[in-house]
């Protein structure tokens, strides 16, 4: 397995491109990695994860809690597409997401904290959506 923080976020990268109520609004190219504001919106940015290794499991196993941060990222127009792509992305992410190469033993349902700009000076709103999960795969 890649780095569990990677697997995590490109797992949950895929559940939210598969999702329509996302896809709807966002352009899945714009549904990526990254830690910075993006240029183009909407969009959505998965935050480097925060991964702590809790110790081994039988079979030559290893086991993490894994804890991701997701931005949206939409322009303030007075619409309602941020709060549409909020709920599509808690509905899409209520489950733990399908996993390849690791199993997700705990899965924490996501929560939602709407956030001002950093930049006042911006017409921007952003939501950012945390999320927690218990990884577990087998070491090479």
């Amino acid at each position: 397995m890649i780095e569990p923080g990677l697997a995590l976020q490109t797992a949950v990268r895929s559940t939210l491109i598969a999702r329509a109520g996302v896809t709807d609004h966002v352009d899945p190219d714009r549904i990526r990695a990254g830690s910075i504001r993006p240029e183009q919106m909407p969009a959505i940015v998965l935050s480097p994860a925060r991964v702590e290794l809790l110790g081994r499991a039988s079979g030559g196993q290893v086991v993490a809690e894994v804890a991701l941060m997701l931005n949206l990222w939409v322009v303030a127009d007075g619409s309602t597409v941020a709060e549409v792509v909020a709920g599509a992305m808690l509905r899409a992410l209520m489950d733990a997401p399908a996993a390849e190469g690791f199993a997700i033993d705990e899965w924490d349902r996501p929560a939602l904290v709407w956030l001002p700009d950093p930049d006042p000076a911006q017409s921007r709103t952003r939501a950012a959506v945390s999320l927690k999960a218990i990884l577990r795969w087998r070491a090479d």
